[in-house]
């Protein structure tokens, strides 16, 4: 078994910053203010995993905020036409694929396909849309999402979630992923939508501590199998700040919940050569990679 550790977004070490606007300002300033924001933030993505590279770090989530204001009515800017960002793009995706890494995304809170309300689903949709055009060029593997709101009726939620992820492009469905997590939706019905629709299962180990559903063995093993022929599993690790239960995350992964991990794994995992990528989800992001790299 190899693991292989990933962070989310934003790396600690590297200098440069990514930028984002308010609409005012873009309103004021236009589309060339605009593309120099996302100039800078494709050039910190490629700093970023330039910097993964020099680490040995082969996974790695790209920001969603990229392109500020990016399914905002009043955007009109064609970014994804742009020769410059589309040449910087193109060098990012391909430097990705010469270092073997994989690439992620994680649409936002407010993507909510279950949602009662059509206006609310037609703008997630278009979330994923961006993310799809985004994920295009740089050449992100995957799109994590939560199920969304329980709306008072956990199996309406559900089965509403199964319609709408029936109805989206391929592009878009070949590449959602679907995370427990620990409010609304367990890992438990995470696995029966991914029955029904076929969609991976992201397994949350912290999530589940928190909204537990099953042993974490069963859940481990049984969302291990949804990715059959699909891609290598993907697992998301956290410790929370102040104790187990709590939601917050903490600066960096605990040695005790990195190794309950690797518990889990050792009796699922029966091929000698089989990938396991875990995301790290800690404040202090590379710096907790390193840390359990370093051996804590």
């Amino acid at each position: 078994m190899e693991i292989l550790l990933g962070y989310a977004c934003l790396n600690t070490t590297i200098p440069l910053k990514m930028k984002t606007l308010r609409l005012a300002t873009y309103l004021s300033k236009g589309d060339e203010y605009l593309k120099g924001l996302i100039v800078n933030n494709l050039m910190y993505l490629k700093n970023c995993l330039e910097w993964n590279a020099e680490q040995g770090i082969r996974f790695f989530r790209v920001s969603s905020d990229i392109v500020p204001l990016s399914t905002h009515p009043e955007m009109k800017y064609l970014w994804c036409k742009d020769e410059e960002i589309k040449a910087l793009c193109h060098e990012i995706r391909g430097f990705s694929i010469k270092h073997g890494m994989r690439l992620s995304m994680h649409p936002g809170q407010y993507t909510l396909l279950n949602s009662p309300n059509e206006s609310v689903v037609e703008r997630s949709v278009e979330d994923l849309r961006y993310h799809q055009v985004l994920g295009d060029m740089l050449g992100v593997r995957e799109f994590i999402t939560h199920v969304g709101g329980v709306y008072g009726d956990s199996k309406e939620a559900l089965h509403r979630w199964a319609q709408v992820y029936e109805g989206l492009p391929i592009e878009i469905r070949s590449r959602l992923r679907l995370e427990n997590d620990d409010r609304s939706f367990t890992i438990q019905e995470v696995l029966f939508l991914a029955e029904r629709t076929g969609v991976p299962a992201v397994f949350d180990y912290h999530h589940h501590r928190i909204l537990p559903s099953m042993e974490p063995g069963d859940a481990l093993k049984q969302s291990f199998a949804t990715w059959q022929g699909i891609d290598d599993p993907k697992i998301h690790l956290s410790s929370g700040k102040t104790g187990k239960l709590d939601r917050h995350h903490h600066d960096f992964i605990l040695a005790e919940d990195y190794e309950a991990l690797l518990s889990l794994l050792q009796p699922v995992v029966d091929k000698e050569n089989q990938q396991v990528y875990v995301m790290l989800e800690a404040k202090l992001k590379e710096q907790a990679v390193m840390r359990i790299l370093g051996a804590y």
